[in-house]
């Protein structure tokens, strides 16, 4: 038996990473993804258009209610003349992370089903909810803030630069945040209880109502630490162009949206299978 010499063997070629792969995961992620958000309007919003129109309309009716409560007292707006446009300025823009936050924090357990499918990814879960919903709001936004100074007479020449930057911050924020605590209230149960009560307390909390500048320093030391009410003041300020807010630090929301995002999506991918077996 004579012995085979190793070079003499036949080598099979060495696989090359193949670009296309990449390309091809992208592709599946995007059809993923566009399922996800078809699958989410079938469920929210129904097959009547009318569903969505009343996501696109019902924050204007908080902003009426808000308008007309504080109206009664005889109050002038700490900004404008227009009780309407001051708290639709405000609210409007803590509305989209509101209701892109809330989405976000229960993606998994909504698309829990879906997870099953090797094909549907956690990240395809909470992209397609944020999408959806960012996209949403920011379009409730746009033309709630627009059509109201026709309502009221007010000047509609807003800072389109300075809204379009406080919208990115504001969705910023409702992932980051919303996927660092989607991990948080799937590991311990009673903060999405806790969640509930807060957000009650956010709302004011975020400078929707209330001008960061008329509260006590002592307030203001403490409200200063919550991102929100950077991103709603500066948001005021392309609605009132004589209106500065000086406080706001864009460096520290940006900080607070990288380290949320970056923390939460880490430990979403380590154990979001093992935290939704045990549901």
């Amino acid at each position: 038996m004579t012995a085979t010499n190793p070079a003499d063997i036949p080598q099979e070629p060495v696989l090359k990473p193949s670009h296309q792969s990449g390309k091809r995961r992208s592709f599946a992620t995007f059809r993923t993804v566009s399922a996800l958000v078809l699958r989410e309007i079938g469920a929210i919003y129904g097959r009547s258009p009318m569903g969505y129109a009343w996501a696109l309309m019902s924050p204007l009716f908080m902003v009426i209610v808000l308008a007309i409560a504080f109206g009664l007292f005889g109050r002038v707006p700490p900004l404008g003349d227009s009780f309407i446009l001051y708290y639709a300025s405000g609210f409007l823009m803590f509305s989209i992370f509101q209701q892109t936050f809330n989405p976000v924090r229960t993606a998994l357990i909504f698309n829990k089903p879906l997870l099953q499918f090797p094909v549907v990814t956690w990240i395809d879960a909470v992209f397609a909810r944020f999408i959806l919903n960012f996209f949403t709001s920011t379009l409730a936004y746009f033309i709630l803030i627009y059509a109201l100074p026709i309502y009221t007479g007010e000047s509609s020449r807003f800072d389109s630069s300075i809204m379009l930057e406080t919208i990115a911050l504001m969705g910023g924020l409702a992932l980051g945040l919303g996927v660092f605590a989607h991990y948080l209230f799937l590991e311990i149960k009673p903060l999405g209880t806790l969640w509930d009560i807060v957000s009650r307390v956010l709302f004011i909390a975020s400078g929707v109502l209330f001008m960061y500048e008329d509260m006590p320093s002592v307030v203001q030391e403490i409200l200063w630490w919550n991102p929100l009410i950077h991103v709603v003041s500066l948001g005021r300020s392309a609605v009132y162009s004589h209106y500065d807010a000086t406080f706001v630090s864009i460096p520290y929301v940006f900080t607070v949206i990288l380290v949320s995002a970056a923390l939460g999506g880490l430990l979403l991918r380590q154990h979001h299978r093992r935290i939704l077996n045990k549901r």
